[in-house]
C-alpha cells in the first residue's frame, strides 16, 4: 500500500477555510498527476488526496470528510462502480460529491454511475480546465437540487403525519359538532321559513352556513384519503383536492 499523498499547494490559512477537499480514485498515477495539475491550472484552492486501489480508498476515507471524489472507472480488478458503492457507506462522507472518470466508449458506464448516485461524469480524453470547472458547477449544481428535493419530501411526509394526527385525534368529535350543527341549522331554517316576519337575513346566514358546513365535511373526507393513500401525495395535488 503506497503512502498517502496529500498536497494543498501551500495555502494561508484563509485560504484553507474554503479549500475543497478532493480524493482522486484512479490506479494510473499519471491520470492521478494529471487531474491534479489540471485543478492546479484551473486556479481551484484544492486540498488532494490520491487514492490507487480499494483498499487505499477504505484509508483515505477515513482521513477526514471530502467535497469532491474523482472516480476512474477502471480500478484493476475492481471498477468505479465498486468504490462508489464504498464512499457511499461511510458515514463521514454523505456530502461528498462524487464524480465518474470513463472512456470515450463507456457512456453506459456513465448513465449506470449517475443511476446509483454519481452527480455527473468526465470523459478522460475530454479532461481540460474547461470540462472540469463545468463538471464541478454542474455537480453541486445537481446535489443541490437533490438535497432540496429530499427536504420537500420529508416536508411533505411531515405534512401527512400532522394530517394523520388531526383526523385520528379531534376528527371524529368534528364531525359529531358538524353533524347535530347542520341537523339543528336544517330545524331552524324550516321553522323559520313558516314565518311570515322572519329576518331575509338570518336565512342567508343559515344557508352560509349550511354550505361551509358540507365544504368541511368534504375537507375531512378528502384528508382521510391522503392520509389513506399509500403512495406519496404531493403539496399540489393536495391543494386542488382541497
Amino acid at each position: 500500500m503506497s503512502q498517502i499523498q496529500v498536497y494543498d499547494y501551500a495555502m494561508t490559512s484563509e485560504e484553507n477555510s474554503s479549500v475543497l477537499r478532493i480524493l482522486s480514485i484512479d490506479d494510473d498515477q499519471l491520470d492521478r498527476m494529471r487531474l491534479r495539475s489540471i485543478c492546479r491550472k484551473a486556479g481551484l484552492s484544492v486540498e488532494f488526496t490520491e487514492a490507487a486501489d480499494l483498499d487505499e480508498v477504505r484509508d483515505r476515507l477515513k482521513i477526514q470528510p471530502y467535497d469532491l471524489v474523482f472516480i476512474d472507472h477502471h480500478l484493476g480488478m475492481h471498477t468505479g462502480l465498486d468504490a462508489l458503492r464504498i464512499l457511499q457507506s461511510h458515514e463521514e462522507q454523505l456530502n461528498a460529491i462524487p464524480i465518474m472518470l470513463t472512456s470515450a466508449v463507456e457512456y453506459k458506464v456513465a448513465v449506470e454511475a449517475m443511476r446509483r448516485g454519481c452527480a455527473d461524469y468526465i470523459v478522460k480524453d475530454d479532461l481540460s480546465v474547461d470540462s472540469l470547472i463545468k463538471s464541478i458547477t454542474s455537480a453541486i449544481e445537481r446535489r443541490a437540487l437533490y438535497s432540496a428535493l429530499a427536504d420537500a419530501r420529508a416536508s411533505e411526509a411531515e405534512l401527512k403525519d400532522i394530517f394523520k394526527r388531526f383526523m385520528s385525534g379531534c376528527g371524529p368529535e368534528m364531525r359529531e359538532v358538524l353533524r347535530r350543527s347542520m341537523s339543528s341549522v336544517r330545524a331552524v331554517k324550516t321553522q323559520a321559513r313558516s314565518d311570515e316576519n322572519v329576518d331575509v337575513t338570518l336565512l342567508s346566514n343559515l344557508s352560509l352556513f349550511e354550505r361551509s358546513a358540507k365544504d368541511l365535511v368534504v375537507f375531512m373526507d378528502d384528508l382521510e384519503t391522503v392520509v389513506g393513500d399509500s403512495r406519496r401525495v404531493t403539496v399540489n395535488e393536495l391543494r386542488s383536492r382541497i
